[in-house]
């Protein structure tokens, strides 16, 4: 997604909870975000759930008696920004850090933080090369691609779906090439056929060219399938709609977004037909549209599933902390890695203890109803093809 993503001038170093009185640095529990605050992908980062579970934690005296400390930085979605940030960052004495969720960024930050012995904990990366061994202080809260591709493709054939189309980009790493791709290969194992491969780049206002390619196809596709996000998808599910095609459209986490909630305002039917495959569940009365709901009433808006995901983080360093008995960052990560569950806020619990790098957690299909979400399956999928 680089061509999509505004190169952004570092910001200066902020403290995630300002408010709060100085204190001493063996009392506080410092975490760092090297993220995205401007450009294409800032309603992505994981700062404002971060914050508001942070300033949670230290109403309710902090961990184990220490406080919370956020260190926040913009980088855009460049590396190099993030790179330079971490190492400021690494000064402090971190317990743990988050950046940008793409691999390209989180393996060169991961190899500096490691020589530390920090960990790189992230609230929402699914991309399958963090967990090949390259590094081994990674942790992410959520399950790879391969399992909502997979929990996606599942419910897609439970509607009848035998006909797919996928549509393909190397923007986004293996997110957006590889996820549908395994989308198709599990419909295929369900008896189904994928009929095309289209490609696309990112920024794509006119989607004429594919849908050229959809209404050429005999039979007519029942479905397609992108991992992409919006405002692109919400201007192909437009398209599709107004070129007369009523298959499904079937994406990834991407689709996460209250934005495309937003499509309802202007017709509620082009939701209809719309459902994806996501990190955790976020429909109405779940535990995340609660924390949000909490945090409004501190004054801490969080919007989206994505920032929301920050809190988890919290929750995953605040256990690892208090389990070890200690700020020190490898006795931290060995607490989390070693435990049945940990406490978050999206789910019940999750565990590393198994996986090592990731969290291997029930996986939603949300879909539409009048234009409001719907949660249509939960479930860890057993059939997920090989990866990475």
């Amino acid at each position: 997604m680089r061509t999509l993503l505004t190169h952004c001038a570092l910001g200066a170093l902020t403290a995630g909870l300002a408010a709060l009185p100085a204190i001493a640095q063996d009392d506080t529990v410092k975490i760092g975000f090297a993220v995205p605050l401007t450009g294409d992908f800032a309603p992505y980062n994981e700062v404002d759930g971060a914050r508001c579970m942070a300033e949670m934690i230290n109403r309710e005296g902090g961990i184990g008696g220490r406080q919370i400390e956020l260190m926040v930085q913009d980088t855009g979605a460049d590396t190099q920004a993030a790179i330079s940030a971490v190492e400021r960052f690494l000064g402090d004495n971190p317990v743990a850090i988050g950046t940008i969720p793409f691999s390209d960024t989180m393996i060169p930050v991961a190899q500096i933080a490691g020589a530390q012995g920090v960990s790189i904990v992230q609230a929402q990366s699914t991309q399958v090369e963090m967990h090949t061994g390259v590094v081994d202080n990674f942790l992410t809260n959520v399950a790879p691609d391969p399992y909502t591709a997979t929990a996606a493709a599942n419910y897609a054939l439970s509607q009848g779906v035998k006909n797919v189309v996928i549509f393909t980009s190397d923007e986004g790493g293996s997110w957006s090439a590889r996820t549908p791709e395994w989308f198709a290969e599990v419909i295929e194992a369900g008896g189904g056929t994928l009929q095309a491969t289209l490609n696309y780049t990112g920024g794509t206002t006119d989607w004429s060219p594919q849908i050229a390619e959809l209404r050429a196809l005999d039979p007519a596709p029942d479905a397609i399938y992108i991992s992409w996000g919006v405002p692109d998808i919400a201007v192909l599910i437009r398209q599709v709609r107004a070129a007369g095609l009523d298959a499904w459209v079937v994406g990834s986490d991407g689709f996460d977004d209250p934005s495309l909630d937003a499509l309802a305002g202007e017709d509620v039917s082009l939701l209809d037909r719309v459902f994806f495959g996501t990190l955790a569940p976020s429909q109405g009365g779940s535990k995340i549209a609660e924390f949000q709901d909490a945090c409004a009433a501190i004054g801490m808006p969080v919007n989206g599933l994505f920032p929301a995901l920050g809190a988890d983080t919290i929750k995953i360093v605040a256990y690892g902390v208090e389990a070890a008995g200690s700020t020190d960052p490898v006795a931290v990560r060995d607490a989390i890695r070693a435990a049945d569950a940990i406490p978050v806020m999206s789910v019940e619990s999750i565990s590393f203890k198994d996986t090592s790098s990731y969290a291997l957690r029930e996986i939603p299909v949300i879909g539409f109803e009048n234009g409001e979400r719907k949660l249509l399956s939960l479930e860890v999928p057993g059939n997920v093809p090989s990866w990475p």
